[in-house]
């Protein structure tokens, strides 16, 4: 099981965002060339909207498994270790506490909004409540993973 998601965590978050981006980026030159040349297209725009989405949801997924979300840390850093590590953990806990609290609302959102469909393309709007969700558990799982890191630390005397 624990091969299963270390597998299937990088791909939703890096390979889905690599194929969102490059969607994107196709959608748009085509949306470009259609313009200036023929006739405009509607569905391009669409796309690119939808995969932009997609693309900021797993990059905010991807940047919490990496730590990498901007924080202000000015007076976090004056802090010994120790303490930083313990409130570093429990923030965490919080922060993915309440990220599953968002789940139960999603599965509703996502159940009433499958019979909308977008304008060109007719995508549910399922979809990108779907991407929102993955990404939410995704990232509750990367802040509940940093903060066993934390409390390890603690116990290991890291501080």
């Amino acid at each position: 099981m624990k091969r299963i998601v270390g597998k299937a965590v990088p791909f939703l978050e890096e390979t889905c965002g690599v194929i969102a981006l490059t969607v994107m980026f196709v959608a748009i030159v085509v949306q470009v060339i259609f313009r200036y040349f023929f006739r405009p297209l509607i569905w391009p725009f669409e796309l690119s909207i939808f995969m932009y989405i997609c693309l900021i949801y797993l990059g905010a997924a991807y940047a919490t498994r990496q730590d990498s979300h901007v924080a202000f840390d000015v007076l976090f850093n004056l802090l010994p270790i120790r303490a930083q590590r313990m409130i570093a953990a429990c923030l965490r806990l919080v922060g993915a506490a309440f990220l599953v609290s968002l789940v139960p609302a999603g599965i509703q959102l996502m159940i009433q909004t499958h019979v909308i469909k977008s304008a060109s393309l007719r995508i549910p709007w399922s979809f990108l409540v779907l991407v929102y969700l993955i990404s939410m558990l995704l990232m509750a799982g990367h802040l509940v993973a940093w903060a066993l890191r934390d409390v390890r630390a603690l116990r290991g005397g890291g501080g």
